[in-house]
Order: structure tokens, then sequence, then C-alpha cells
């Protein structure tokens, strides 16, 4: 019984029975039918993805109908002169102008950033994934020479158990054994009783 409190009769280090070819051929095929009568997996006919990002929503939408990625708007990046002489499309133009301006302030001023600090950011990223990398690997590597010392101490359980179970059953076939023969010893007494009281039996008539 495991920790779990799971009956486990099963010896794979001792118990060879399963590399004879019929005794696998018979295990396959309880495998195959217990796999039959088990109910199919319930799984849902539909899932929603992306329940709190609308865009994302749209998009995974787009990319499952096969719908082409619709073309870069650049009309909001023109600087178009108005089209009637009128104060309200001036203002338009100038409003435009100046969003624009803005705009472009705002990317020299990240080129700038870029510039100075971009390198060290870089760097101190790269130096920060190497370090989830590396405790990563180690973290790998624990679980693996965990799961090589949790075989090694099956393999070493389990063979201590196959030298009690031979003894148990050596033990088990020399008491079968003498039974067999005790119950041969009583036959051949019993017999030779009968035949001596028969014997007995004729000499006094």
């Amino acid at each position: 019984m495991d920790e779990h409190g799971a009956d486990l009769d099963s010896l794979p280090y001792i118990d060879r029975e399963y590399d004879d070819p019929t005794i696998r051929s018979q295990v396959l095929q309880m495998i195959e039918e217990e796999m039959g009568r088990m109910p199919p997996p319930a799984i849902p006919r539909s899932t929603s993805l992306f329940k709190n990002s609308e865009l994302l929503r749209k998009e995974y939408e787009r990319v499952k109908s096969g719908r082409p990625l619709p073309p870069f708007d650049i009309e909001r990046y023109k600087l178009d002169p108005p089209k009637e002489p009128h104060e309200d499309e001036w203002r338009r133009a100038s409003d435009n102008a100046a969003s624009q301006l803005e705009h472009q302030s705002i990317r020299l001023v990240n080129l700038e950033l870029l510039q100075q600090f971009g390198a060290n950011a870089w760097k101190l990223s790269n130096y920060q994934k190497e370090m989830m990398l590396a405790a990563i690997e180690k973290a790998t590597e624990g679980y693996k020479q965990a799961g090589v010392d949790l075989n090694k101490a099956r393999k070493y359980e389990q063979v201590e158990a196959g030298v009690k179970l031979r003894d148990l059953e050596s033990r088990w076939e020399k008491g079968v054994r003498q039974c067999i023969e005790i119950q041969v010893a009583n036959c051949q007494l019993l017999a030779e009783i009968s035949k001596l009281e028969h014997g007995a039996m004729n000499s006094t008539e």
C-alpha cells in the first residue's frame, strides 16, 4: 500500500511474466477491452477564448475564419491641407498638424531614451532571462535526479521484496510438498491397515 492508500501489486523490477509474448498479448487485449468500456472524455464542444479582451477575441476570430489582415490605416498620419476655405476645416487641419508634431516629438524623445538607456536595459533584460533560465534548468535537473533516486529506491525495495517473496514461495512449495508426502504416507498406512485388518478377519474365520 502506497502513501495514498492504494494497493499496489506491481513489481516490474522482479516480475518477468510480461516478457512472455503470450502474456503481453493477453495484457494488451485486456487493456483494449477496458478502454472500450470507458466513457469518452468530456470535452466541451466550444471554448471561449480571450473573454477579457475584445481586441484579441476579434483578432482570433479573424484568423480562425481565414480573413486577411486589414491594411494599415495611414490616413491619420497625412498632413493634407483644408479641402475648403472654411474656419472649421482650417481648425481640423491645424489640430491634425499639432497632433502629428506632438507624435514626432514623442518619437524623438523615445529614440533619445533608447539611445541613452537602451543598451543597458537590453543587457539587464538578457541577464534576468539568463538567471530565469538557469533557475529553470536547475529545477529541471533537481526533478530528474529526484526521479532517478525514486526509481533506485523502488528498484532496491522491489529487489529486497523479491528475495523475501522467493524465500516465502520456496517455503510454501516445501510445505505443500510435505503435505502431499504426508497425505501419500497416510493413504499408504490406511491401505496397509485395511490390508492387515482384512488378513486378520480371514485368519479368524
